[in-house]
Protein backbone atom coordinates (compact mmCIF):
# COMPACT_ATOMS: atom_id res chain seq x y z
CA UNK A 1 0.00 0.00 0.00
CA UNK A 2 1.42 3.37 -1.03
CA UNK A 3 1.60 5.91 1.79
CA UNK A 4 -0.96 8.74 1.77
CA UNK A 5 1.69 11.47 1.74
CA UNK A 6 3.36 9.81 -1.23
CA UNK A 7 0.14 9.58 -3.25
CA UNK A 8 -0.55 13.26 -2.57
CA UNK A 9 2.95 14.25 -3.61
CA UNK A 10 2.86 12.21 -6.83
CA UNK A 11 -0.33 14.02 -7.86
CA UNK A 12 1.14 17.43 -6.93
CA UNK A 13 4.22 16.86 -9.11
CA UNK A 14 1.99 16.66 -12.23
CA UNK A 15 4.62 14.59 -14.05
CA UNK A 16 4.04 11.55 -16.28
CA UNK A 17 5.08 8.16 -14.91
CA UNK A 18 8.69 7.25 -15.77
CA UNK A 19 9.31 10.42 -17.79
CA UNK A 20 12.24 10.77 -20.19
CA UNK A 21 14.81 13.55 -19.84
CA UNK A 22 13.34 15.42 -22.83
CA UNK A 23 9.84 15.13 -21.34
CA UNK A 24 11.08 16.53 -18.04
CA UNK A 25 12.89 19.43 -19.67
CA UNK A 26 9.67 20.46 -21.43
CA UNK A 27 7.14 19.56 -18.75
CA UNK A 28 8.49 20.78 -15.41
CA UNK A 29 8.23 24.52 -16.06
CA UNK A 30 4.84 24.02 -17.74
CA UNK A 31 3.18 22.35 -14.75
CA UNK A 32 5.06 23.89 -11.81
CA UNK A 33 6.40 27.40 -11.03
CA UNK A 34 10.00 26.22 -11.43
CA UNK A 35 12.74 27.64 -13.65
CA UNK A 36 15.26 25.10 -14.96
CA UNK A 37 18.87 26.27 -15.01
CA UNK A 38 21.45 23.98 -16.63
CA UNK A 39 24.96 24.96 -15.60
CA UNK A 40 28.03 22.99 -16.75
CA UNK A 41 30.13 22.02 -13.72
CA UNK A 42 27.51 23.33 -11.26
CA UNK A 43 28.79 24.56 -7.88
CA UNK A 44 27.14 26.23 -4.88
CA UNK A 45 28.85 29.48 -5.83
CA UNK A 46 27.48 29.43 -9.38
CA UNK A 47 23.94 28.98 -8.09
CA UNK A 48 24.30 31.79 -5.55
CA UNK A 49 25.85 34.14 -8.10
CA UNK A 50 22.88 33.61 -10.44
CA UNK A 51 20.38 34.26 -7.64
CA UNK A 52 22.25 37.38 -6.50
CA UNK A 53 22.32 38.72 -10.06
CA UNK A 54 18.54 38.25 -10.34
CA UNK A 55 17.86 39.74 -6.90
CA UNK A 56 16.39 36.44 -5.70
CA UNK A 57 16.49 35.06 -2.18
CA UNK A 58 19.10 32.35 -1.74
CA UNK A 59 18.52 31.31 1.87
CA UNK A 60 22.17 31.47 2.84
CA UNK A 61 23.43 29.26 0.00
CA UNK A 62 27.23 29.27 0.46
CA UNK A 63 29.41 30.75 -2.27
CA UNK A 64 31.79 27.79 -2.52
CA UNK A 65 33.31 25.70 -5.31
CA UNK A 66 31.69 22.51 -4.07
CA UNK A 67 30.34 20.54 -7.04
CA UNK A 68 26.65 19.61 -7.11
CA UNK A 69 24.49 17.38 -9.28
CA UNK A 70 21.57 19.68 -8.48
CA UNK A 71 20.18 22.30 -6.14
CA UNK A 72 16.69 23.64 -5.47
CA UNK A 73 16.00 27.11 -4.08
CA UNK A 74 12.33 27.87 -3.40
CA UNK A 75 10.77 31.10 -2.17
CA UNK A 76 7.32 32.69 -2.32
CA UNK A 77 5.85 29.81 -4.33
CA UNK A 78 8.60 29.92 -6.98
CA UNK A 79 11.57 27.60 -7.50
CA UNK A 80 14.95 27.72 -9.22
CA UNK A 81 16.22 24.26 -10.13
CA UNK A 82 19.94 24.18 -10.91
CA UNK A 83 21.52 21.06 -12.41
CA UNK A 84 24.86 20.07 -13.89
CA UNK A 85 24.64 20.02 -17.68
CA UNK A 86 27.83 17.93 -17.82
CA UNK A 87 26.28 14.96 -16.02
CA UNK A 88 25.24 11.91 -18.00
CA UNK A 89 21.62 11.91 -19.20
CA UNK A 90 20.46 9.33 -16.63
CA UNK A 91 21.96 11.37 -13.79
CA UNK A 92 20.41 14.59 -15.09
CA UNK A 93 17.03 12.86 -15.27
CA UNK A 94 17.30 11.60 -11.70
CA UNK A 95 18.50 15.00 -10.48
CA UNK A 96 15.60 16.88 -12.10
CA UNK A 97 12.98 14.62 -10.55
CA UNK A 98 14.74 14.63 -7.17
CA UNK A 99 14.82 18.44 -7.04
CA UNK A 100 11.18 18.65 -8.13
CA UNK A 101 10.42 16.25 -5.27
CA UNK A 102 12.12 18.66 -2.85
CA UNK A 103 10.12 21.59 -4.22
CA UNK A 104 6.81 19.77 -3.84
CA UNK A 105 7.50 18.16 -0.44
CA UNK A 106 9.40 20.99 1.26
CA UNK A 107 7.75 24.07 -0.24
CA UNK A 108 4.67 23.61 -2.40
CA UNK A 109 2.61 21.23 -0.24
CA UNK A 110 3.44 22.85 3.14
CA UNK A 111 2.54 26.23 1.64
CA UNK A 112 -0.77 24.88 0.34
CA UNK A 113 -1.49 23.43 3.80
CA UNK A 114 -0.93 26.84 5.39
CA UNK A 115 -3.27 28.51 2.89
CA UNK A 116 -5.98 25.93 3.60
CA UNK A 117 -5.76 26.58 7.34
CA UNK A 118 -5.26 30.35 7.53
CA UNK A 119 -6.10 31.65 4.08
CA UNK A 120 -4.07 33.77 1.65
CA UNK A 121 -3.34 36.34 4.37
CA UNK A 122 -0.65 34.00 5.72
CA UNK A 123 1.40 34.65 2.55
CA UNK A 124 3.56 37.51 3.96
CA UNK A 125 4.47 35.39 6.99
CA UNK A 126 5.49 32.51 4.72
CA UNK A 127 7.60 34.72 2.49
CA UNK A 128 9.16 36.96 5.15
CA UNK A 129 9.28 35.29 8.62
CA UNK A 130 10.09 38.59 10.34
CA UNK A 131 6.65 39.91 9.32
CA UNK A 132 4.74 37.04 10.96
CA UNK A 133 2.33 37.76 13.82
CA UNK A 134 2.85 35.67 16.99
CA UNK A 135 -0.10 33.38 16.26
CA UNK A 136 1.15 32.85 12.71
CA UNK A 137 4.65 31.98 13.87
CA UNK A 138 3.22 29.54 16.40
CA UNK A 139 1.04 27.87 13.77
CA UNK A 140 3.92 27.50 11.31
CA UNK A 141 6.15 26.07 14.03
CA UNK A 142 3.59 23.56 15.32
CA UNK A 143 2.66 22.46 11.79
CA UNK A 144 6.32 22.24 10.74
CA UNK A 145 5.70 24.58 7.80
CA UNK A 146 8.90 26.33 6.69
CA UNK A 147 9.01 30.04 5.95
CA UNK A 148 11.40 32.22 4.00
CA UNK A 149 13.60 30.70 1.30
CA UNK A 150 14.13 26.94 1.30
CA UNK A 151 17.43 25.68 -0.06
CA UNK A 152 17.91 22.00 -0.81
CA UNK A 153 21.32 20.56 -1.46
CA UNK A 154 22.96 17.96 0.73
CA UNK A 155 25.43 19.21 3.31
CA UNK A 156 27.49 16.11 4.06
CA UNK A 157 29.97 15.26 6.78
CA UNK A 158 33.34 13.61 6.25
CA UNK A 159 31.62 10.20 6.06
CA UNK A 160 29.42 11.36 3.19
CA UNK A 161 26.20 11.37 5.23
CA UNK A 162 23.82 14.35 5.61
CA UNK A 163 24.95 16.53 8.50
CA UNK A 164 21.66 16.65 10.39
CA UNK A 165 18.72 14.40 11.08
CA UNK A 166 16.41 16.97 9.48
CA UNK A 167 18.49 16.93 6.30
CA UNK A 168 18.49 13.12 6.32
CA UNK A 169 14.68 13.02 6.67
CA UNK A 170 14.25 15.50 3.83
CA UNK A 171 16.56 13.51 1.54
CA UNK A 172 14.87 10.18 2.31
CA UNK A 173 11.42 11.57 1.53
CA UNK A 174 12.64 13.21 -1.68
CA UNK A 175 14.34 9.97 -2.73
CA UNK A 176 11.19 7.96 -2.03
CA UNK A 177 9.09 10.31 -4.16
CA UNK A 178 11.72 10.30 -6.92
CA UNK A 179 11.71 6.51 -7.09
CA UNK A 180 7.92 6.44 -7.19
CA UNK A 181 7.85 8.86 -10.12
CA UNK A 182 10.60 7.13 -12.09
CA UNK A 183 9.89 3.51 -11.17
CA UNK A 184 6.48 3.10 -9.47
CA UNK A 185 6.56 0.54 -6.67
CA UNK A 186 3.60 -1.36 -8.16
CA UNK A 187 5.84 -2.15 -11.15
CA UNK A 188 9.23 -2.38 -9.44
CA UNK A 189 8.27 -4.49 -6.43
CA UNK A 190 7.25 -7.63 -8.40
CA UNK A 191 10.64 -7.56 -10.11
CA UNK A 192 12.43 -7.40 -6.76
CA UNK A 193 10.30 -10.27 -5.45
CA UNK A 194 10.92 -12.50 -8.47
CA UNK A 195 14.58 -11.81 -9.18
CA UNK A 196 17.74 -12.08 -7.14
CA UNK A 197 19.03 -8.87 -5.62
CA UNK A 198 21.75 -8.14 -8.17
CA UNK A 199 19.55 -9.13 -11.09
CA UNK A 200 16.77 -6.90 -9.76
CA UNK A 201 19.20 -3.97 -9.55
CA UNK A 202 20.21 -4.45 -13.18
CA UNK A 203 16.59 -4.84 -14.28
CA UNK A 204 15.47 -1.65 -12.50
CA UNK A 205 18.38 0.25 -14.00
CA UNK A 206 17.62 -1.07 -17.49
CA UNK A 207 13.83 -0.91 -17.48
CA UNK A 208 13.34 2.39 -15.65
CA UNK A 209 16.54 4.23 -16.54
CA UNK A 210 17.83 4.55 -12.98
CA UNK A 211 21.54 5.17 -12.42
CA UNK A 212 22.99 1.95 -11.00
CA UNK A 213 23.74 3.50 -7.63
CA UNK A 214 20.13 4.62 -7.26
CA UNK A 215 18.85 1.25 -8.50
CA UNK A 216 20.77 -0.46 -5.69
CA UNK A 217 19.35 1.94 -3.13
CA UNK A 218 15.81 1.43 -4.42
CA UNK A 219 16.10 -2.35 -4.24
CA UNK A 220 17.22 -2.07 -0.61
CA UNK A 221 14.29 0.25 0.13
CA UNK A 222 11.77 -2.09 -1.48
CA UNK A 223 13.18 -5.12 0.34
CA UNK A 224 12.98 -3.25 3.65
CA UNK A 225 9.25 -2.71 3.07
CA UNK A 226 8.60 -6.41 2.50
CA UNK A 227 7.44 -8.41 5.54
CA UNK A 228 9.83 -11.10 6.67
CA UNK A 229 8.96 -14.40 5.02
CA UNK A 230 8.86 -17.13 7.62
CA UNK A 231 7.69 -20.69 7.15
CA UNK A 232 4.31 -21.42 8.68
CA UNK A 233 5.58 -24.75 10.04
CA UNK A 234 8.94 -25.24 11.62
CA UNK A 235 10.79 -28.44 10.99
CA UNK A 236 11.24 -30.29 14.27
CA UNK A 237 14.19 -32.61 14.72
CA UNK A 238 14.04 -34.56 18.00
CA UNK A 239 17.24 -34.86 19.96
CA UNK A 240 18.50 -38.09 21.41
CA UNK A 241 17.52 -38.92 25.00
CA UNK A 242 20.33 -38.49 27.39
Amino acid sequence: MTETWLREAVVACCLPSSPSLSELSKKISMVLPIRLLAMPGLTCGMARDWLDAKGREHGGLPRTSRRLHGCMVAHAGWGALFYDARDEALQQRFTLVHEVAHFVLDHHLPRARAFRSLGEEISPALDEPRDAAPHESLFLTLQRIPSGAQVRFIERNVSGDPCTGKAMESELRADRLTYELLAPAREALPLVRDLGRQEAERELASRFGLPMREARTYVRLLLAREPARRPFFLKFTPTEDR
